[in-house]
């Protein structure tokens, strides 16, 4: 039962935090080079809710977007900075908490654990270069720039 239990506080919470720091770095990126996020949305199907450009959807636990109506006018080079954004900053986050509090690799004592856990997770699946369901990741993402 506890497993069970983990798995939906995982799913459920912790899963899209990890992913709003995700999306926060991809459009913290994009706004130092000076295009413009028109979507910030965590999760995927149809919106739950919505403030300005920023979306919650239905899938809230899985995954998230940022859309940027201008991003041709990005280098070569910042655009690789944009797609290592969302990793760089779910990187840096687990890594802050890591250190802080002592985690052990694979060691759960608490949902801090599973999150820094979680937040490596996303780094390695991220970089991975492969389609999903909802799009391609970020390492796919870097795969094509780079044949371009």
């Amino acid at each position: 039962m506890d497993f069970l239990i983990n798995f939906v506080i995982i799913t459920l919470f912790i899963c899209p935090i990890i992913a709003f720091i995700h999306e926060s770095g991809h459009a913290f990126f994009l706004k130092i080079f000076g295009a413009k996020v028109s979507e910030f949305s965590i999760g995927n199907g149809d919106i739950l809710w919505s403030k300005n450009n920023f979306f919650i959807k239905k899938a809230y636990f899985f995954g998230g977007r940022v859309v940027s109506e201008n991003h041709e006018i990005l280098s070569k080079n910042q655009r690789i900075f944009v797609y290592l954004g969302g990793v760089f900053f779910n990187f840096l986050s687990a890594l802050v908490l890591h250190l802080l509090t002592g985690y052990e690799f694979l060691v759960f004592r608490n949902y801090l654990d599973s999150f820094i856990f979680v937040s490596y997770l996303f780094v390695v699946i991220n970089l991975i270069p492969l389609n999903t369901i909802i799009g391609a990741t970020d390492g796919k993402q870097l795969v094509e720039l780079y044949k371009n």
